[in-house]
């Protein structure tokens, strides 16, 4: 949805107006309060959450009124705007207007609209680039206008307006880039993406092949790509502002199809597996948004991708393979192969001496089985480092909850024949796979996001449609934010 924040809506040129409203609030500051407050009034609406009223009314010719429940917060937010994105598309509007005159708490109002205008952008996303039937899905996406709090002054809104768009293109570009079928989103793909994304921002690119890859003794990558007739990938963004106080390293899975490999995962629902690369998605469309808005932050991304395959080549259970930091690892399952390439690609990103590194990765089922589809798993040893990240996943409706990774669970993941093993069974396996990627990270301020549960909905959702949600992309921005202050 095509979407621009504005001080006043003229509603002659508006096919609906949509508005927002909470149990016992009146819709004041907006703009459009005597209108509704005199539809609330005769349609008897009182703002439930599981409430919406569609009045015929002259200028503009619809006025929706959808509910919100007591207790407003960003997620029932989220879910009342996506509301507004069904709604919009099943009666074939061409142009809406939104109102939400609610406080959400602990945030101004140009947060506040900043957040309401990214999740309005997302309300009629649908992936449909395979779609060949020209039908009522495949007409153009609904115009639509987000009418800011008085409160805001015209810079502000046009400042709102950018950083809007910058969020909305880089949580676009994950979406895309997770829904695509694999046949297509092969790691040569992706290397290609992120070089369109880098060229468009301005930020360096450097791809490396599979001959490269080899030199730089990136066992992990390696093992897990010989199964493939697809070669390998490595690729690195920078994003180098003038005025950086920080180095933020970001570090994404990018297993483009995962089969398990010799391993071989269940039939059932495998297609789903092309998901499995929503980590190096986050990464591309972070700092894609990062740099469209400037962020005096220094980002370097690093992205490992292969996809994992059978094959008679393939890698298999009982290998010992040495890592790029020279430990050796046994290997018990080879459907464990992202922390594989994430080994890899955490100890050059550490070698990069990072003031802080986020890694994201659908890395484990056991982190979906622990925590559903409600929040990512956090790991890390800085308790400050895990402060922040709670506190920005709150602030925009991307839940993280930490989960430990004492020494405790090493013993799990001890190996007779290497220095570790791959594998530390079924018992705290998302804990387990954290433990073994802490063993290639020296610095200090790491953080492990486990999105397996989160990166991707299985069904739609009252907040989303179904496919590639972009996780991560939010989170990561509020708190490069937060490190310009």
């Amino acid at each position: 949805m095509k979407v621009e924040i504005v001080r006043e809506a003229k509603l002659s040129k508006i096919d609906h107006l949509f508005v927002v409203l909470a149990e016992g609030v009146k819709a004041e500051g907006t703009g459009v309060s005597e209108l509704v407050d005199g539809a609330v009034k005769d349609a008897g609406f009182e703002g439930r959450s599981d409430e919406s009223i569609t009045i015929l009314s002259g200028t503009p010719r619809k006025l929706t009124l959808v509910g919100i429940g007591k207790k407003v917060t960003v997620r029932a937010v989220r879910t009342a705007i996506y509301a507004i994105g069904k709604i919009a598309r099943k009666q074939r509007d061409k142009k809406i207007a939104v109102s939400v005159p609610l406080a959400i708490p602990d945030f101004d109002d140009a947060f506040a609209t900043r957040l309401i205008a990214d999740a309005l952008a997302a309300a009629d996303y649908k992936y449909d680039s395979y779609i060949t039937t020209k039908n009522d899905e495949k007409r153009a996406p609904v115009d639509a206008v987000l009418i800011a709090a008085s409160s805001l002054d015209a810079k502000t809104i046009k400042r709102l307006n950018n950083e809007a768009h910058a969020i909305i293109d880089g949580v676009h570009t994950v979406r895309d880039l997770g829904n695509a079928p694999s046949n297509i989103m092969t790691a040569t793909r992706i290397a290609e993406r992120a070089a369109e994304v880098a060229k468009e921002t301005g930020v360096k690119c450097t791809i490396y092949g599979k001959r490269e890859i080899e030199r730089m003794k990136m066992g992990g990558l390696i093992a897990v790509n010989r199964g493939s007739v697809e070669e390998p990938r490595f690729i690195i963004l920078e994003y180098t502002p003038r005025k950086a106080k920080k180095h933020v390293a970001l570090v994404g899975k990018g297993i483009t199809f995962d089969s398990g490999g010799i391993s071989i995962k269940p039939a059932e629902k495998m297609e789903e597996m092309k998901f499995d690369m929503c980590g190096a998605a986050a990464v591309i469309g972070t700092i894609e948004t990062a740099a469209k808005l400037g962020l005096p932050v220094k980002i370097t991304g690093a992205i490992p991708s292969t996809d994992n395959l059978p094959s008679g080549s393939a890698y298999k259970p009982g290998e010992i393979i040495t890592m790029m930091n020279g430990k050796t690892v046994e290997i018990v399952n080879t459907d464990a192969e992202g922390r594989m390439i994430l080994g890899d690609a955490l100890h050059w990103a550490s070698q990069q001496k990072p003031d802080h590194m986020i890694d994201y990765a659908t890395l484990t089922g056991a982190c979906v089985v622990a925590l559903a589809s409600e929040a990512a798993g956090l790991f890390t040893s800085d308790d400050e480092l895990a402060r922040k990240l709670i506190e920005c996943g709150e602030r925009v409706g991307e839940r993280l909850w930490r989960l430990p990774e004492w020494d405790d669970y090493k013993d799990l993941v001890r190996s007779e024949w290497a220095d570790i093993k791959n594998s530390g069974g079924r018992w705290g396996g998302a804990i387990t796979a954290a433990i073994f990627l802490k063993e290639f990270v020296t610095c200090p301020s790491w953080a492990h996001l486990d999105i397996a549960g989160t990166a991707y909905a299985e069904h739609e959702s009252p907040r989303e449609a179904r496919g590639a949600t972009g996780a991560g992309v939010r989170v990561t921005i509020e708190f490069l934010e937060s490190l310009s202050r």
